[in-house]
């Protein structure tokens, strides 16, 4: 499954991602910076891919998204390659397992968690 990065995450986990054989896009990479949240939107309800982001806007995913949201939680506090690696080895894990849903937490302990559509926390 694809993965696709949001513009704040550090080209460091999309090349680690690449090195490991995953099918991965970057909006910077795409050329894509800046690009407004309604036009992520579509992609997410028209594509199945794994998208990463620490954008609380996409807390209100509806239920017909085609893709999986994952919204980071990992403080910005820690080093770049920490994050790093608790970023890829979350993904890697979730893409192994395939769990159900739409939108998912990644927290600081790697661990992802699954919300029900509708749910606030």
């Amino acid at each position: 499954m694809k993965i696709l990065l949001d513009e704040k995450f550090p080209p460091p986990l999309y090349h680690r991602l690449h090195a490991a054989g995953h099918d991965v896009e970057h909006i910077i990479l795409l050329g894509q910076r800046g690009m407004a949240d309604s036009m992520i939107r579509q992609r997410l309800m028209a594509e199945e891919l794994v998208f990463l982001t620490n954008d609380t806007e996409f807390e209100d995913v509806p239920a017909d998204f085609r893709a999986q949201v994952v919204i980071s939680r990992v403080p910005q506090r820690l080093p770049t390659t920490q994050r790093v690696e608790i970023w890829f080895r979350a993904l890697e894990g979730f893409l192994k397992s395939k769990p159900a849903g739409r939108l998912f937490d990644l927290y600081e302990t790697g661990r992802i968690v699954g919300w029900n559509v509708g749910e606030r926390r």
